[in-house]
């Protein structure tokens, strides 16, 4: 099966701008445009998470408008700049307190797919604790039949990038002790980083997805948070044989050609 993932898209209000010079509808655009083209190819969308700037409602406006015209089921889960609120209104997502976690499962004919909520209201900064990590225990020990994905906003290691890394998930090491112990997960996919980024975690793949507005720039080590104007992009992950096998696609106008001595 293929899962297609975007991530980290601060969609903004008309007029305003992500990071002071970029629309961030334009990468957005690009990546529906994207799966559009795809078609049932796509079995699943996942965005995971800071899917607007500033969690206004009329960003959701645009974000939804934006979105419509994707053929695909959409998965959703909040990052540090959504609002709860607002995901479960528009996205029909579990009911709960702005307070309290979503978490979903969906399970697919060839995989199951366990939404975690690593966002801390008022914070950049992700967490899971106790509650959350028994909920994902549970999630993976009740289905064994198919490979499991883990899917949350904020990825269980470090980047290397110290302007995300102040930001990092709190938990993480507690999370690769669950994960560890269910032989069927195959992979974390997160966003957040701002940057295409895997590690290998607990015996599988972790996987930070870059962002359909504004890439972060590859510095390790210090320095204040900058961008650089590396494309949009989104992610495709097939799943085949309980193995997964991810392919970054950058959203810019190319130039493909056949050489002469290929077959």
């Amino acid at each position: 099966m293929l899962i297609a993932q975007i991530s980290d898209c601060h969609i903004t209000e008309p007029g305003d701008l992500m990071a002071d010079r970029v629309d961030p509808t334009v990468g957005l655009r690009l990546a529906v445009e994207h799966l559009v083209g795809l078609g049932d190819a796509v079995d699943l969308v996942l965005a995971t998470g800071d899917l607007v700037n500033d969690g206004g409602a009329g960003e959701y406006d645009v974000l939804e408008a934006l979105l419509a015209p994707l053929p695909q089921r959409l998965v959703v889960v909040p990052g540090n700049h959504d609002d709860r609120t607002e995901l479960r209104r528009r996205f029909g997502l579990p009911a709960g307190e702005p307070t309290k976690p979503i978490r979903q499962v969906v399970d697919l004919d060839e995989a199951r797919i366990i939404c975690l909520d690593t966002n801390v209201p008022g914070h950049h900064h992700g967490s899971v604790d106790d509650e959350q990590l028994a909920w994902l225990d549970q999630a993976l020990a009740s289905r064994v039949d198919v490979p499991a994905l883990i899917v949350q906003h904020h990825p269980p290691f470090e980047s290397g990038i110290d302007q995300m890394d102040r930001y990092r998930l709190a938990g993480a090491a507690r999370e690769a002790d669950v994960v560890g112990r269910h032989d069927h997960a195959v992979g974390v996919l997160a966003g957040h980083f701002h940057r295409p980024i895997v590690r290998g975690f607990a015996g599988t793949v972790a996987f930070a997805c870059p962002s359909t507005a504004a890439q972060l720039l590859g510095r390790l080590g210090s320095g204040p948070t900058t961008y650089c104007d590396d494309p949009p992009a989104l992610a495709l992950h097939d799943l085949t044989d309980g193995s997964l096998t991810t392919h970054v696609v950058q959203l810019r106008d190319t130039t493909a050609w056949t050489p002469s001595w290929a077959t």
